[in-house]
């Protein structure tokens, strides 16, 4: 069994901070503390309760569990996702660790902002991979429910994402006559 939780950890560890950065919406750090505590839960869990453990979907359990650390009170913490001063590469670099993030992945989080809180959190899972049948066991929302939320996400961000594209393309320059 801790094999198995070892391989769990290994597989997902990065994309439960990628999956809190953007349902939180989270800072780096932030997302690592929430992570760090939800796999520390999943290590308590599987030790007390090792059949529930294996019976539940444990990637979409370790997501919730580490979202609701982020958001539990006092409230959200906010820590900019950037450091001031500090250059964003335009592109990953080949082995790049998680946190290095690039300016074009600062521009989706961004736009993950402009998402209400159940939109980002279903977001979220559905860029993690869930399907929309998937999720009703990890949020209180039908099958139904997610698809319109997603829907609306969907829209929102295609919305936004246009307008940041627009904004730095230049598209606001009138075209050359000849």
């Amino acid at each position: 069994m801790r094999t198995q939780w070892i391989d769990l950890y290994d597989a997902e560890w990065a994309l439960v901070i990628r999956f809190v950065m953007k349902a939180g919406p989270a800072g780096l750090e932030d997302a690592r503390d929430a992570a760090q505590e939800a796999f520390v839960e999943s290590w308590r869990e599987m030790v007390t309760r090792p059949e529930e453990w294996a019976r539940v979907n444990q990637r979409g359990w370790i997501r919730t569990v580490a979202l609701r650390r982020f958001r539990r009170p006092p409230g959200p913490r906010c820590r900019p996702l950037v450091e001031p001063g500090v250059a964003m590469p335009d592109r990953p670099a080949a082995g790049v660790e998680p946190g290095e993030l690039t300016v074009q992945v600062h521009t989706v989080l961004d736009a993950f902002g402009c998402l209400n809180p159940l939109e980002r959190e279903v977001m979220a899972y559905l860029t993690d991979g869930f399907r929309p049948v998937d999720i009703p066991g990890l949020v209180d929302l039908t099958e139904q429910k997610i698809r319109d939320v997603a829907r609306s996400a969907r829209a929102k961000l295609k919305r936004h994402l246009a307008a940041a594209a627009t904004v730095e393309g230049g598209a606001h320059d009138e075209p050359r006559r000849r």
